[in-house]
């Protein structure tokens, strides 16, 4: 009989790891490739817990340039304009709202305690003292707007007695006494077209236009006489020649740039500069005189222009 010995799998372990310790020798990388020690998991290191992160700065002081808890203050629209990192000692000028977070002491509502049906005051849920709660018992109900009740079958027995007879109708007769006192209907007239009030006649609205057009004919030849009218010299007068005309114009040009150049170099421009009844005076002639050769020029543009004869 055979006997064969098992090592044991700490001493296998021990081997393996000094023949890796020797050198890669040809054995060493037949068992780096293979081994069934390969097969056992290997334990995995746990991830390193950090410390946990706190800031230097507190968590108390606002950001820079920050628009919470000035409501209600006499401070303006912005807080820490300094940028300050740790938050300021204000005395009485620090806003603090009352139960802003948790609400007030004594206000939780156990769970057991939850709003029933036909319970409530409306508004959506509301904590009710006990007083309050023995109070609204009952359903709320409109008294103004209730239509009355309907009448039982036995308060119907008992008032039809008391009312009057039906009076029974004869729908025959009834029927034909309408129908013979009816009027009869009368059947639409049909339209005679030729017998219209302008049929064969021109439309109003045509006799309109027309005399919309001869109007402005008119119009026009009323103009074209004027004109005409206009190359007859009336007595006394002459007409002004174009080379005089426009020479008098550039001459009244050159003296409205005159005037207006004195006029925007004058200190009288600006209205604040009129603290003298003397400015105020000197203002309005510069306006007059450059609204009167304005004035002129507009005149002298004209194609006809008529002087009064000296000789």
């Amino acid at each position: 009989m055979i006997s064969v010995q098992v090592a044991p799998l700490e001493a296998l372990q021990e081997r393996e790891v000094s023949a890796q310790l020797k050198g890669p020798g040809p054995a060493a990388e037949r068992m780096m490739e293979e081994s069934i020690y390969n097969l056992i998991p290997q334990p995995v290191p746990g991830a390193e817990k950090h410390a946990m992160y706190r800031s230097k700065h507190s968590g108390t002081c606002p950001p820079t340039y920050s628009t919470f808890g000035v409501t209600g203050t006499s401070k303006p629209n912005y807080v820490n304009l300094a940028g300050e990192t740790k938050k300021r000692q204000e005395g009485h000028h620090e806003y603090k709202k009352d139960f802003a977070t948790m609400g007030k002491d004594g206000n939780a509502i156990p769970p057991s305690s939850l709003l029933k049906k036909k319970t409530g005051i409306g508004g959506g849920v509301v904590v009710q003292s006990e007083k309050l709660a023995k109070s609204s018992t009952e359903p709320f109900k409109y008294k103004d707007t209730n239509k009355p009740k309907v009448p039982t079958k036995a308060e119907c027995e008992e008032t039809l007695p008391t009312l009057p007879p039906k009076e029974p109708k004869n729908f025959i007769t009834t029927n034909a006494v309408e129908n013979i006192l009816a009027v009869p209907k009368r059947t639409p007239e049909a339209v005679d077209w030729l017998k219209k009030p302008h049929f064969g006649q021109v439309p109003p609205y045509l006799q309109k236009i027309k005399k919309e057009i001869n109007d402005e004919y008119t119009y026009i030849r009323s103009m074209q006489q004027q004109q005409q009218d206009a190359s007859v010299i009336p007595a006394g007068m002459r007409l002004l020649p174009d080379e005089e005309r426009l020479k008098l114009i550039d001459e009244l040009k050159a003296k409205w740039d005159s005037v207006n150049s004195t006029y925007q170099q004058s200190s009288v421009l600006s209205l604040a500069s009129l603290d003298t009844i003397g400015k105020v005076k000197r203002k309005e002639m510069y306006e007059a005189q450059l609204a009167q050769i304005e004035k002129d020029i507009e005149k002298l543009s004209k194609k006809f222009v008529y002087v009064h004869d000296e000789e």
